[in-house]
């Protein structure tokens, strides 16, 4: 028997207790690209006044090394367009400071330093897996949704003789 407690369902299995985490939201342009407003258009009504930002990263901080500068200026053209902006600055300070931890200092990387820069590559889609889950532009209307959503036409009454 599970019941939800806050964000989390709990589970009681035999004598366990097991704590089971909710999923990660689905992008508004991943939900859009596989149609899932097709079947639940409540979903968009909910995420109309979502905020977006199209102001672009910009240049390294002045506060960052030289190394860091460059591996800042290296990792933005790897980036996928469309993929980050302004509003990710921090985040993508916090990769380019282990990027480059593990360019000079790879000994000294924690196992957790690690994991991070994977989540933090996974967050910004720098590998196959989870660049196949981004969707950089998406139109107001997918052609998927336009098909789905066409009138059908009616057949001509006109006979040919």
């Amino acid at each position: 028997m599970c019941i939800r407690y806050f964000s989390h369902n709990v589970c009681n299995i035999g004598n366990l207790k097991a704590q089971v985490m909710g999923r990660n939201r689905t992008p508004t342009a991943i939900l859009d690209t596989k149609g899932g407003f097709l079947k639940h258009k409540n979903r968009q009504q909910e995420r109309v006044d979502e905020p977006t930002t199209d102001r672009p990263l910009g240049g390294p901080p002045k506060h960052l090394s030289s190394e860091e500068k460059k591996i800042w200026k290296s990792l933005e053209k790897q980036m996928l367009p469309g993929v980050v902006f302004e509003s990710d600055r921090t985040q993508f300070e916090l990769l380019v400071r282990l990027k480059t931890k593990m360019t000079f200092n790879y000994e000294t990387m924690s196992s957790a330093d690690k994991a991070l820069l994977v989540s933090l590559g996974s967050k910004f889609a720098m590998n196959p897996a989870d660049r196949s889950k981004v969707a950089t532009t998406a139109p107001k209307k997918s052609s998927l949704q336009q098909f789905l959503n066409r009138k059908p036409t009616k057949p001509s009454t006109d006979a040919v003789q």
